[in-house]
Order: C-alpha cells, then structure tokens, then sequence
C-alpha cells in the first residue's frame, strides 16, 4: 500500500551526489576504489548479487564478489533486472545500500524488492519501469517516482551518480523505506508481510549503467534494536553525548541502527565500523540461518 499521495510530477529532482570517489565518465567495472570514505571497505555484505540465469553478458556483467553489477554492457535493447541470492527472513529488519557509479539515464534505473513470482527476464526486449508494475515488486526509480501495483508517486529527489540508495526493510511490522545519501525518505510502503518471501531487486535500462552493494545487514527484531533506534532519534545533534562503553561500541559497529542521526552519536571521523571479520561471533538468540546470511559484523554476544 502507498503510504503517501500522488505529488506534482512536475516537482524539480535535486538528486545530489553523497561520494565522489567515482568522478570519471566511463563506467568502473572491477576495480577496487581505494580511498573511498562512504563506509564500503567495512566489507559487510550478508548477501550478493545473483546473475540471472536466462541473459547473457550482453545484458548483465557482474564483478566477481557479485558486489557490482554493469547493465547492458555493450547496448541496451531492453530492461536488464537481477536479484539477491538469499530470501529476505520473516521478523528481521534488513539495511543494504547502492552505490550508483554512472550517470542515470534513459527510460528508467530502479532499486528495490520484489518476490520470487517476479520473472527477471519478461522485459529484455521492453523499455519499462520494471519494479512496481504489478504487486509483486516494489521500486525507487533514480528520477524520484516510487513505483508498486502499478501506481506511482513522485516525492523522493531520486538519485544521481556518487549517490548511495539505501533500502531499510522491517519484516516485523512489514514496512519498507528508502534512503537517499543516508537520509531516510519516510515509510514509503506497508503491509510486505503478506508475501512468503522476498528478495532485493535493482534493474536498468541504460547501457553500461553500473551499480554496486556497498553494504547489507540484518537484525533479528528485538528490544535492543528497537531502543537503539529511539535513542538515536532523540539525541537532537547532541555529539558530546555520554554513553555507557557497550552500547556506544554497538552503535558504532553497526550504524544502520542509529540512521539517519548516526552522526549524532559519533563523530564523522569515528562513524567507521568496527568489525573484524575473520572471527564473527552470533547471538544465541538467533535463528539457524544459511551460511550467506551468517553475520560478519558481531562483537559480543547480546
């Protein structure tokens, strides 16, 4: 369900840039970025892109840690989609976020989810705004309009090249919100937990247009998630603000829970993740999940 209006399509897009790592014009396939600051080299991905079966590379390239995904890497003749390769689980909350590394163009570059009645090949030889055209999918498109059962609304400032779209879904309460440069956008959709499953969806249909999961994360639904949270929307721009050692180490190492204040919390310069991924640790409390949802990013036990 819509949770907002139909606004005035003619609303200007101010779509800003939120790293500028990626300044060149021709698209950045591989290549590690180095010095980027926005938070990818914490390196905490629970899943990754999964390459469709039916296209070819014609349609879709993916880098080898299928992190980053090139649509129509030679010319575009139609709407290229992918998906992730692991379900997202009932009652957890979920954060993953999208780099755009070119310029968006053309009929339209979507992020979202959908689910697994969705077929990712229907619209190769279609231009279309692929994710929201029926009820089983949901879609940011980078001019704005938010897209699902075939209604669309324009609120958002969409996203450019160097932005970083962030997608925060609540399978508890069964909402779905966006981010654009880690501002939260508001509940842009309810009621997700009618459908048995669902996955994270980007599709394009601009030639050599690059995207890349520079981050995703999930939490089982708890008290602990719910207070970090409130905590962090009630600091009002307090930075000096005293907290006790382990609960300022947990929002520290996990700064999806205090979006969109984290910088309330702490310092820019201090906002790095803390992880150390070659010897997670899990809640005890934590469901038995496959092993690519299994967290890179705990410290202590909660």
């Amino acid at each position: 369900m819509l949770s907002r209006l139909i606004h005035n399509e003619r609303t200007p897009r101010n779509a800003k840039p939120y790293c500028r790592c990626w300044n060149e014009n021709r698209p950045r396939l591989w290549e590690s970025n180095g010095g980027c600051a926005c938070g990818e080299h914490a390196d905490i991905s629970e899943w990754r892109w999964e390459m469709p079966d039916s296209t070819g590379t014609s349609w879709v390239m993916m880098c080898p840690n299928q992190k980053q995904v090139t649509f129509h890497p030679f010319y575009s003749s139609g709407t290229a989609a992918v998906k992730g390769d692991t379900a997202l689980v009932r009652d957890y909350h979920y954060y993953w976020e999208i780099k755009m590394l070119t310029e968006p163009y053309g009929t339209d570059i979507m992020v979202g989810l959908g689910t697994n009645k969705v077929n990712m090949a229907d619209s190769l030889f279609t231009f279309t705004s692929f994710l929201g055209r029926d009820g089983e999918s949901y879609g940011l498109s980078y001019t704005g309009a938010l897209r699902h059962n075939a209604t669309v609304t324009r609120e958002n400032v969409g996203f450019c090249k160097g932005s970083i779209i962030g997608v925060k879904v609540d399978l508890w309460q069964g909402t779905l919100e966006f981010y654009l440069n880690r501002k939260s956008q508001g509940i842009a959709f309810y009621n997700l937990r009618r459908h048995q499953a669902l996955y994270p969806m980007i599709c394009s249909t601009a030639a050599q247009s690059s995207m890349r999961l520079i981050y995703a994360a999930s939490w089982q639904a708890s008290l602990l998630v719910d207070a970090a949270k409130i905590l962090a929307a009630s600091v009002n721009g307090e930075k000096s603000l005293f907290l006790p050692p382990g609960l300022k180490h947990t929002l520290k190492s996990q700064f999806w829970l205090t979006l969109p204040n984290h910088k309330c919390i702490l310092d820019v310069d201090d906002a790095t993740p803390d992880v150390s991924p070659t010897s997670p640790t899990k809640p005890e409390s934590s469901m038995s999940l496959s092993s690519s949802l299994k967290r890179k990013h705990w410290h202590r036990r909660w």
